[in-house]
C-alpha cells in the first residue's frame, strides 16, 4: 500500500458521510471501485454553495456581429458570438475563484481535480475524454461551485480552452450566479436543427473561457437530450476543437432523467460528495446510473478539517484499488 493510500485522513472523510460509520468508512473506495477514480477533500463549505444570486447588474452583454472587442482587433461580421463580461469582484466576493486568486486554498483543490482530469484528457483514457460532466446525488451538495470553479481553474492553464455548459434546465445555478439569466442555449439548439454551436456561445472576459447556457425549458428535454441530434452536438463539441475542454454542470443524479442520459455521452465524471449528509444507499443509487466505461473522479465537499490536517487532499486511483 502507497503512503497515501495508509493517510489517515481517507478514513476520516469516509467516516464524516451519513450512515454506519464502520461501513461508511470505504464507502467512497467502494463506489470507485466500479470505475476508474480519484477523490478530492473540499473544505471551503461557506464558499461552496452560495444562497442568494446576483440580480445580473454585473455582466455586461455585448453582441458581436459588426462589432469590435476591447483589444481593437475586427471581427468579421458573419461571426455571432456574443462577448460577456464577468464581475470577477462579484465571483470573489462571493467566495469563487478567479484568475486573480490562483494562489488561494480553493485554488490549490481545483488544481487537485483538475489534474485528474487533464491526466485523462491527455492519455485519452476514455472515450470523448474532453467531456466531462459535474453532478451529484442531490440539490445543495455544490455541484455548481465546483463546476464554475473547476471551468476558471482550467481556463488558466495555457494548454486548451475551455467551454462551460449550464445544463441544469430546472436550476441554472451557473448562469443564475454570473448574472446571465435565461437566453438562448443548449435546449434551443435540440429543438432547432438549424442553429449552429457558435449562435449559443459565450465569450468571456476570462481568457479561455467560453459559456452555453440551459436555454429555454421544454417539457421533452429528456427525449431531446437521448436523441440522434444530441450525439451529434455532443460528437460535435469534442471534435471540432480538439484542444478544447466541456465541462457540462447537469442537474443532480437522482433529481430526475435528464444526467442519467447526459453521463452516456461523457468520457469524465466528477461527482460532489457532501460530507456527513450523502447516504451511503443514494451514493451508491448514483453512481449506478453512471456508464462504467467513464472516468469516475469523486469529491468530499464542505469537510471539517481536524487539528494537524492540511487543507486539502488527494487519493489517487492506485491507492484506493489497494484497499479494496
Amino acid at each position: 500500500m502507497s503512503d497515501r493510500g495508509s493517510h489517515p485522513k481517507q478514513d476520516r472523510a469516509g467516516k464524516e458521510l451519513a450512515g454506519d460509520p464502520l461501513e461508511d468508512a470505504s464507502l467512497i473506495e467502494r463506489a470507485a471501485a466500479r470505475l476508474r477514480t480519484e477523490t478530492v477533500s473540499v473544505q471551503n463549505a461557506d464558499a461552496i454553495k452560495p444562497e442568494k444570486q446576483p440580480s445580473g447588474q454585473g455582466v455586461h452583454v455585448n453582441s458581436l456581429r459588426g462589432a469590435r472587442r476591447k483589444s481593437g482587433h475586427e471581427i468579421a461580421p458573419e461571426d455571432g458570438i456574443v462577448d460577456v463580461t464577468i464581475d470577477l469582484d462579484m465571483l470573489a466576493a462571493h467566495g469563487y475563484l478567479t484568475p486573480k486568486t490562483m494562489r488561494s486554498q480553493l485554488a490549490e483543490e481545483m488544481r487537485l481535480i483538475k489534474r485528474s482530469v487533464v491526466q485523462a484528457f491527455w492519455f485519452r483514457d476514455v472515450e470523448r475524454s474532453n467531456l466531462i460532466m459535474v453532478t451529484s446525488a442531490f440539490p445543495s451538495e455544490g455541484k455548481s461551485f465546483v463546476a464554475l470553479n473547476l471551468a476558471i481553474s482550467l481556463a488558466c492553464e495555457v494548454d486548451f480552452h475551455v467551454l462551460l455548459v449550464d445544463s441544469d434546465f430546472e436550476r441554472p445555478a451557473v448562469f443564475n450566479r454570473l448574472g446571465l439569466g435565461r437566453r438562448l442555449g443548449l435546449m434551443d439548439m435540440l429543438k432547432n436543427p438549424d442553429t449552429d454551436l457558435s449562435e449559443i456561445l459565450l465569450r468571456t472576459n476570462i481568457e479561455r473561457l467560453s459559456l452555453i447556457g440551459p436555454g429555454r425549458r421544454d417539457d421533452m428535454s429528456t427525449e431531446l437530450l437521448a436523441s440522434q441530434r444530441m450525439q451529434q452536438i455532443a460528437q460535435e463539441m469534442a471534435d471540432r476543437y480538439p484542444d478544447r475542454l466541456i465541462i457540462f454542470d447537469t442537474p443532480p443524479m437522482l433529481s430526475c432523467s435528464e444526467p442519467a442520459v447526459l453521463a452516456e455521452l461523457m468520457g469524465q465524471v466528477v461527482f460532489v460528495v457532501e460530507s456527513n449528509k450523502t447516504q451511503r444507499e443514494a451514493l451508491e443509487k448514483a453512481v449506478q446510473l453512471l456508464p462504467a466505461d467513464c472516468k469516475l473522479g469523486l469529491v468530499l465537499n464542505k469537510m471539517v478539517p481536524g487539528i494537524g490536517d492540511t487543507t486539502y487532499s488527494y487519493y489517487g486511483d492506485r491507492s484506493y484499488r489497494n484497499q479494496i
